[in-house]
């Protein structure tokens, strides 16, 4: 579950050196030309000299932000996650635009056995996610495993069961689309291990709707229209009172008014 510090401090100067966007005209103050004396120290190696550079920059200008990420890949050089973390978040909180950014961060705080800010973390990513399996770029699959493995150390038997189910049902759409390897489950034996782990969460907390809905769509997606329309109607009932994403709270209004329209239309 833990990650190599080293190897997210050389992902993080890569993105500062290369993917962030070339400094403006209005930037190219002060600021500015620090926030890149201090790119050129990392290229050379010189670790606490570009921390040096990156601090005076956020004194010239504490809005440009790219110093705290920066900031972060460089004390990640020397080893220092805990001071990496604080730069992290002000950088995410600043861009939260930027989910692969705020999934690094997560896996930090995880790797610092930092849990219940991991777990906020990680459910940040799931609830902004613009659908129930896409979330720009960040693996949805494994933020519910690690969600699963922090509820676990938790004992939170509730979550553990909700994220290991959420996580077999992406795998199933997944595996769905993709050449199974060998030995591995198929599509449906993994809707059916879904099946299973949302019923336990659903028994822990029966008003709440996130297992109803996903329970939902395990059973559309095995073709068992009578459980899938039984828990279609609990995930409804539940909705007003308890927790879905954004994602997850459309996809029910959309599939309750498709139910409503078919028993209309007999």
């Amino acid at each position: 579950m833990a990650i190599r510090p080293g190897w997210l401090g050389l992902w993080l100067i890569c993105l500062g050196c290369q993917s962030l966007p070339p400094l403006g005209s209005e930037e190219k103050s002060s600021a500015g030309q620090r926030w890149e004396m201090g790119q050129a120290a990392m290229r050379c190696g010189q670790t606490e000299e570009a921390i040096r550079c990156y601090e005076s920059s956020l004194v010239a200008d504490p809005n440009l932000t790219r110093n705290h990420l920066s900031l972060a890949a460089a004390y990640l050089e020397l080893n220092e996650s805990d001071r990496a973390c604080v730069h992290l978040a002000r950088y995410s909180d600043a861009n939260p635009d930027q989910p692969s950014i705020r999934k690094r961060y997560a896996e930090l705080l995880l790797q610092l056995h930092r849990l219940p800010e991991a777990r906020a973390q990680f459910e940040a990513l799931t609830c902004d996610a613009p659908s129930v399996s896409e979330s720009a770029g960040v693996d949805l699959i494994q933020c519910h495993s690690r969600l699963m493995a922090i509820a676990q150390d938790s004992e939170d038997v509730y979550h553990e069961h909700l994220h290991r189910g959420i996580g077999l049902f992406l795998l199933a759409r997944k595996r769905r689309i993709l050449p199974e390897a060998d030995g591995s489950l198929s599509a449906e034996g993994l809707l059916c291990k879904a099946a299973a782990e949302l019923s336990l969460a659903h028994c822990e907390r029966p008003n709440e709707a996130q297992p109803c809905w996903y329970l939902y769509e395990v059973w559309s997606q095995l073709g068992q229209r009578q459980p899938a329309l039984c828990h279609l109607r609990e995930a409804d009932a539940a909705a007003p009172f308890s927790f879905l994403t954004p994602a997850e709270r459309t996809a029910l209004c959309l599939a309750y008014d498709r139910y409503w329209a078919e028993v209309e239309r007999k």
